[in-house]
């Protein structure tokens, strides 16, 4: 009986202690609403760092009560006023929600793609030590006499194309304006098609095969890669000093790792029934985006098609 009465007496004192204490954490009330420790903290936390420093101090952090007292005072009458039950800031609501759930889903696509690739990269497609000193044995040419070359190239989707631009050059106009009138590359195009400086292993495999056996000047047939139809010129090829093998190995990694993951992807698309039908694209309006804005020599056009 006297261990009941004195648990009696702890949970009261407990409940006495829980209520001054919850009376203690509101700082300010307005109307129906109040203001605690615990919000004022959450929103000093979540403030600028610019603000912080003011925060910190005595009157800052008056301040910045009174700016929420404000704030809620404001939100009071308007809920008197009965601003919460109109039609239009109900749509609005409606809305944000909307844009509020896309953006989950965004969020909850983007983590799922990024955990599933890390495994993929971990898994299936990473460079063993053994394929990386093979690929290096194979290509030593490229790492200890190593070139760069500057081309020129027309990109186009359609044979049509392809042999209207290959037409228009072997009848004499120069390739910088075709290049500028046809090409789907528009950031080259700016240049007459020019790309480079690149180096073996920095572009599709397609492509490389043909630069690299092309002398000063000439002009390559139709070539097809996995991103069109591609007309091509060698500019010129400069001798790069020898790369050191520590050097060379982690490019050679990537380089791997990027031909395993292409394969992966395409055994991937061929597994999903994929199929993209191009032609519609022409049914979206334009963005009214200005392809004409200038884009400076260190801007990479060689992204869409690189290693």
């Amino acid at each position: 009986m006297k261990y009941l009465k004195l648990s009696v007496l702890f949970l009261c004192g407990l409940i006495v202690l829980t209520g001054c204490k919850e009376k203690k954490d509101v700082i300010a009330k307005v109307g129906n609403d109040s203001i605690t420790v615990e919000e004022v903290s959450e929103r000093i936390m979540s403030a600028p760092p610019a603000y912080q420093a003011y925060i910190n101090t005595e009157p800052g952090r008056k301040q910045f009560v009174d700016l929420l007292v404000r704030e809620k005072l404001i939100l009071e009458s308007a809920k008197q006023a009965g601003i919460n039950k109109r039609e239009d800031f109900k749509t609005d609501l409606e809305n944000f929600k909307e844009e509020q759930a896309k953006q989950l889903k965004d969020y909850e696509d983007g983590l799922l793609i990024e955990m599933y690739l890390k495994e993929v990269r971990e898994n299936l497609v990473s460079a063993s030590d053994e394929e990386i000193n093979k690929y290096y044995e194979e290509h030593k040419e490229d790492f200890t006499h190593p070139v760069a070359i500057i081309a020129k190239h027309i990109l186009v989707s359609t044979k049509e194309e392809a042999e209207i631009a290959y037409d228009r050059i072997n009848k004499g106009e120069p390739f910088d304006k075709v290049a500028r009138e046809m090409s789907n590359d528009k950031v080259s195009a700016q240049r007459g098609g020019q790309i480079g400086p690149f180096r073996r292993g920095e572009l599709v495999k397609e492509f490389e095969e043909v630069v690299f056996n092309l002398k000063d000047g000439e002009i390559s047939e139709i070539v097809e890669t996995p991103f069109g139809l591609h007309i091509i010129t060698k500019i010129s090829e400069e001798k790069l000093p020898p790369i050191p093998e520590d050097v060379a190995k982690a490019e050679i990694k990537s380089i791997i790792e990027k031909t395993k993951f292409d394969k992966w992807f395409e055994d991937m698309k061929k597994k999903l029934n994929v199929n993209v039908d191009y032609a519609k694209l022409d049914s979206i309006k334009d963005t009214g985006f200005d392809d004409g804005i200038n884009i400076t020599q260190g801007e990479t056009e060689l992204e869409d098609f690189s290693n």
